[in-house]
């Protein structure tokens, strides 16, 4: 499939849609996160678990990844009340020139980098715990925000929040989708309770229902994600909601 993604960023197959991200009344945005579609010539709509693993796989995420970042950031351009949220795969991290490529990224496209925040995976922290650190302590330097998305689901070391430079923690949906159990609803709290104390915010995904949407907010998580708020929409969709009057104030 190497092949095959290379060509489609060349003819355009690839493109990003933005889910937004909502304070916790549910009335405004604050962010929205970039996701990549891929509508492919030959195999028609290919799902992001399939072609993004596939890429990793192939050697072409930085490819990939590089078309995400960079039009995510154009595309803010236009959206000055928000952040835009972009998740960054484990490979990239470990790239020697990741870093000064999302700092060329935003003086490109004169983004303050305060609007852009990253999402890293528990996983791309394991597999190498030095050169993370080095490279997320780099773009937090800039002014990037971090991000650890999906908490909860891989080692969730506590070591994370304590050495790595992060802002904000993302609730998995599983969680979330669960938020009735008891099971589910302490681990929520627990996440919230140590991510406060910390000083981070924290996003919960998946929020589908007004009943999920009351809970979180009493826990006090900041921001929530899902298909209660908005479906993943083009660019211009996200502009139209701005006209109307979803905003959250300027960034940056």
């Amino acid at each position: 499939m190497r092949g095959e993604i290379l060509d489609g960023l060349e003819r355009g197959e690839f493109h990003i849609l933005y889910q937004p991200q909502m304070t916790a009344d549910g009335a405004r945005m604050a962010a929205v996160e970039a996701l990549v579609r891929w509508n492919s010539r030959t195999r028609g709509m290919v799902g992001p678990s399939d072609f993004i693993a596939r890429a990793e796989k192939d050697g072409v995420i930085k490819e990939l990844g590089a078309f995400v970042l960079r039009q995510a950031c154009q595309d803010a351009v236009g959206w000055p009340q928000l952040v835009v949220s972009v998740n960054v795969s484990g490979l990239q991290i470990q790239e020697p020139d990741f870093a000064p490529f999302v700092e060329q990224a935003l003086q490109d496209f004169r983004l303050p980098a305060a609007r852009l925040e990253l999402e890293i995976v528990e996983s791309a922290l394991v597999e190498n715990f030095d050169l993370a650190e080095e490279v997320l302590t780099r773009l937090r330097r800039l002014g990037v925000k971090i991000a650890l998305d999906d908490f909860g689901t891989g080692y969730s070391s506590l070591t994370y929040l304590r050495k790595f430079p992060l802002d904000k923690l993302k609730i998995d949906r599983s969680f979330v989708q669960e938020a009735d159990k008891v099971t589910s609803a302490s681990i929520i709290q627990g996440v919230v309770a140590i991510a406060r104390a910390l000083g981070l915010k924290i996003t919960a995904e998946g929020v589908e229902t007004e009943a999920q949407r009351t809970f979180l907010r009493v826990c006090g998580c900041h921001y929530l994600q899902g298909y209660l708020f908005s479906k993943p929409v083009p660019a211009l969709s996200i502009s139209q909601m701005l006209a109307a009057g979803q905003t959250e104030r300027r960034v940056g």
